[in-house]
């Protein structure tokens, strides 16, 4: 019986200690997943980069644990609301860079932003971003010189003439349509038409981590009016991959780039992607770049094996010039001595 008595109170002592070692990892769990679902929140609210009578462009801080994000929206604020669960009443597709645009809006017409991140392994951030409140621009009524009368029957009005209107410039009538990685420093991109002299605003980001890669400048191609040549502050990897947003770009006519959708576009960099000038030898920068092969002979064309080396750099000592000779007969006439003190040894 006391031995009964005291198996009963050792799985009594066994089952209280499991269950709270498993309320303990319960709750373990539970904070692991509160921080990791902390980790996903978007602090601040998105910003205003570009709007339209009709479009809105944002961009956003970046979530480290983010793979992509959202953006909710809708006309009647979220944040001010008294509802007991207000919901926005519309959302973009998953994005992978921290902006979008947001199309289709009605003109004159205040909206209300909000941004939420999502894991790898969709898991969207229990909370909204901060709330951001913008408002389209009119839509184009006025008519320069246009002089209004009635029509015969005295129902509508119609100008005279057939002057444009003033905000004609349309975005969306310029794409980036090629990105080409020259060299480590070095990114050329094409245009679907010849760009106006207004700078180019453009940022790269590299894909695998969703890292900003900082441009140093950023300048017309004086070979095309439709390609730019952008140089990078650091250096580009090989053999990865790298997306390229063009923030700002206006063509000859005006029209302008809608960022996010006609100007973003990724590239790979090759397996052997070639060094920059601006990473040689100060005395090399600004040379003319010409290809050698191993032995130092000049090549047309390109291979992997050869190297770019400025064609005014320092020369490449010829081949069997004197210093070599007097290298090799020194090494001859060591062997032939270590071989005759054998010899005498041995005997």
């Amino acid at each position: 019986m006391t031995h009964t008595k005291k198996i009963a109170i050792a799985t009594l002592i066994l089952f209280t200690t499991s269950t709270m070692a498993f309320a303990a990892t319960g709750a373990q769990v539970s904070t692991t997943g509160a921080v990791v679902k902390a980790s996903l929140e978007v602090k601040s609210a998105p910003k205003l980069v570009s709007k339209t009578s009709n479009s809105i462009t944002l961009e956003w801080e970046k979530v480290d644990a983010a793979a992509t994000y959202i953006v909710k929206y809708s006309k009647n604020s979220v944040a001010t609301s008294s509802l007991p669960n207000p919901q926005y009443d519309n959302e973009t597709d998953p994005v992978t860079t921290t902006g979008t645009t947001i199309s289709n809006l009605e003109s004159d017409m205040n909206y209300y932003f909000s941004v939420v991140a999502v894991d790898k392994d969709n898991n969207e951030s229990d909370t909204y971003s901060d709330e951001l409140k913008v408002k389209t621009d009119a839509g184009a009524t006025a008519w320069t010189g246009a002089t209004a009368s009635a029509s015969p029957s005295g129902k509508t009005d119609t100008p005279t003439n057939t002057a444009a209107p003033t905000n004609t410039a349309a975005a969306g009538s310029l794409a980036l349509t090629n990105v080409i990685a020259q060299d480590n420093k070095t990114v050329s991109l094409e245009f679907s038409a010849p760009l106006s002299s207004d700078p180019v605003t453009l940022k790269i980001t590299k894909t695998s981590d969703n890292s900003d890669v900082p441009v140093s400048s950023v300048k017309q191609d004086p070979a095309s009016p439709t390609k730019v040549i952008a140089t990078i502050a650091t250096v580009l990897d090989p053999k990865s991959s790298y997306s390229v947003t063009v923030i700002k770009a206006t063509d000859s006519t005006g029209g302008n780039i809608k960022q996010w959708i006609d100007g973003v576009k990724e590239f790979l960099t090759s397996d052997t992607l070639p060094n920059s000038l601006e990473s040689a030898p100060a005395n090399w920068r600004g040379a003319t770049a010409s290809w050698i092969t191993a032995s130092g002979a000049t090549a047309s064309g390109t291979t992997a094996s050869w190297t770019l080396r400025p064609s005014n750099a320092p020369a490449l000592p010829a081949t069997w010039t004197k210093e070599n000779l007097i290298v090799i007969v020194a090494l001859i006439l060591s062997f032939g001595i270590v071989y005759t003190y054998r010899r005498k040894t041995a005997k």
